[in-house]
């Protein structure tokens, strides 16, 4: 067996893993009829045998006191970059194209070591779906802030046998190693699908993929530990006593396996998160820094999100390049989040933002699996909160298939059709209140801004730059909508090719109808419609421009008019304040449209 160099958790600068890594898979198949990933995989195209990739459309809010909410418990949609086609397959499992060198952290700078999974060791065709195992016990898992010294100590220890997998083993798929580079084959390029780059982030695939990765390293754990019933911990920073770095996760002295030293160090202790974090840490008060994080919790899981495609991202098959468009969820409060935790520049020689800070390492940090079981639970709550709230239908997003190894070793495909209810799969989270669902901004200006004593739209835009507020009037299409005509159309704020630098980080926000005095860090108002952010995510191919164009960029304002009490206006007033990085955004134009959500 070959064997391999694990690396070192408290630097950045990694030693190169030389582990011979292969990769196989197994061609698709549904019922009798060849499936178009099936095809695919056997190099056998039919052209005859198409799908759509396109989306079909698919609480109340009580008045409460902000400031009650807070002390008693203690949105954004960046689009598609590529229209996808009318015909088109789905994405197969990639178990025949990982490439030992083809992972990058940026144009020219390769992974360190390859992030290829273990060599199989049978033939790829005999590669078997998997199936539920039959009467276990339901997994439960809990809020981080919320469990025991007992607790914390077994997910230590399973964290513990996962590592120490890495020295009797190191090609063991169990590992700790093993399982941080499933995030980074998938994440950094080393994996191609039907020629081109296979990117699970930036499109619908987000959701279901995460799911999938947290289902097996949980049963990985719990059978290192001989704990069926073990269940992953949630970071749950979408609740006041959530919003701080998990204690487990920062006691080095005595649970060290759950600590991480490549972690934004200013950050650990009592710190107030920030859930759109990009980079820079925004000065206020506990109290507002929660109000902020709970208004962004309401914006973009119930504003900005109330149909599939805006929650979930664009549609992405083999015929549609990799970042098709991103959710609301994965942009803010994911992506943020990761920013938040991993290690400032140069911080511990860390250059990256490694661990949690980059997708390559990002699975190196134990409170990563935490994280994005917080954001599973949000896919599960969000079905919950009516309308159009409902999980994609097509066949080529249930079609999808991704490759992973089990608790015994053996490997698997999934698809995503079978992930899309938890309780199905084995599992179900702790009750936990989620305070921002009675969070709806309330506080609004006394009266509207006159859309005459600012320059239109038309006379606004292009712009080549977003490096102070810039606010401008936009016309509507129609104003006075009936309440059929919402359900039937949503209304959106529309910014049409956007260029961006994609070497920076980038955050701007939106407001509607605000005052030119407003305070811009101040996000708990009616007026905030959501924000724009980009995290580094370049190429490759360094000999190509830095500058990317993204097709659009939407937020759902219908909800939001209603608040502020501007249905029936023919223009309104919108404002973009730059946060992180506005100077390296251009924009074309801007414009409302009406659309089918």
């Amino acid at each position: 067996m070959a064997s391999s160099t694990v690396i070192p958790p408290a630097v950045c600068n990694s030693t190169t893993l030389k582990t011979p890594f292969t990769s196989t898979t197994k061609s698709s198949s549904l019922a009798s009829t060849p499936k178009p990933s099936q095809l695919f995989l056997r190099g056998k195209r039919n052209h005859s045998f198409k799908v759509s990739c396109k989306v079909s459309n698919g609480d109340e809010n009580q008045s409460v006191d902000r400031r009650n909410v807070l002390l008693g418990l203690g949105g954004l949609y960046g689009a598609a970059n590529v229209v996808p086609l009318a015909s088109a397959t789905p994405i197969p499992a990639p178990t025949t194209s990982c490439s030992k060198n083809g992972a990058t952290i940026k144009p020219g700078v390769p992974v360190p070591y390859s992030c290829c999974p273990p060599p199989l060791k049978i033939d790829p065709k005999d590669i078997p779906y998997y199936k539920f195992p039959t009467g276990s016990k339901l997994r439960i898992r809990p809020a981080s802030h919320a469990v025991d010294e007992e607790y914390m100590a077994k997910y230590n220890l399973a964290i513990t046998k996962m590592k120490e997998l890495d020295v009797t083993d190191p090609d063991d798929p169990r590992g700790f190693t093993a399982q941080a580079k499933i995030h980074c084959a998938y994440c950094n390029g080393a994996y191609t699908v039907a020629g081109k780059e296979l990117q699970i982030h930036f499109s619908w695939l987000f959701f279901p993929f995460h799911r999938w990765y947290l289902y097996f390293y949980e049963r990985i754990l719990g059978s290192l530990i001989n704990d069926p019933t073990f269940g992953l911990p949630y970071w749950n920073w979408d609740h006041p006593k959530g919003m701080r770095l998990p204690h487990m996760f920062d006691q080095p002295n005595v649970y060290p396996d759950l600590y991480d030293p490549r972690r934004n160090q200013e950050h650990r202790g009592s710190v107030i998160m920030d859930l759109g974090h990009f980079g820079q840490d925004v000065k206020g008060t506990d109290l507002q820094m929660m109000s902020n994080n709970l208004t962004l919790m309401y914006r973009q899981m119930i504003t900005n999100s109330p149909c599939p495609q805006l929650f979930f991202g664009k549609p992405y098959c083999t015929e549609v390049g990799p970042k098709p468009g991103q959710g609301a969820i994965e942009n803010i409060p994911h992506t943020p989040v990761h920013i938040w935790v991993g290690s400032k520049p140069n911080e511990n020689n860390c250059k990256n933002g490694e661990d949690m800070g980059n997708f390559y390492s990002a699975g190196k940090d134990p409170a990563f699996y935490s994280h994005h079981a917080n954001v599973d639970r949000m896919w599960t709550i969000w079905k919950t909160l009516g309308g159009k709230r409902k999980d994609i239908n097509k066949p080529d997003y249930l079609n999808t298939e991704f490759f992973f190894y089990d608790e015994k070793k053996n490997p698997y495909l999934v698809k995503v059709r079978d992930c899309l209810d938890n309780k199905k799969m084995g599992y179900d989270f702790q009750a936990m209140p989620t305070p921002w669902r009675n969070f709806k901004p309330l506080k609004k200006s006394k009266s509207k801004v006159n859309a005459r004593s600012v320059p239109a739209a038309t006379q606004t835009f292009p712009i080549a730059k977003i490096d102070k507020p810039i606010t401008f009037s936009i016309k509507r299409e129609t104003s006075g909508r009936t309440q059929q005509e919402k359900d039937a159309k949503e209304e959106m704020l529309t910014f049409l090719e956007l260029n961006i630098d994609q070497r920076k980080h980038i955050r701007f926000d939106v407001f509607i109808n605000a005052d030119a005095n407003s305070n811009w860090h101040e996000l708990d108002r009616a007026e905030f419609a959501g924000s724009y952010t980009a995290l580094p995510h370049v190429h490759s191919d360094p000999s190509k421009p830095h500058v990317a164009p993204v097709a659009k960029f939407q937020l759902a304002i219908t909800e939001l008019l209603e608040d502020i009490g501007l249905e029936d206006e023919d223009d309104i007033v919108v404002t973009l304040v730059p946060k992180t990085g506005g100077e390296f955004v251009a924009i074309k134009s801007a414009a409302i449209t009406l659309e089918a959500c």
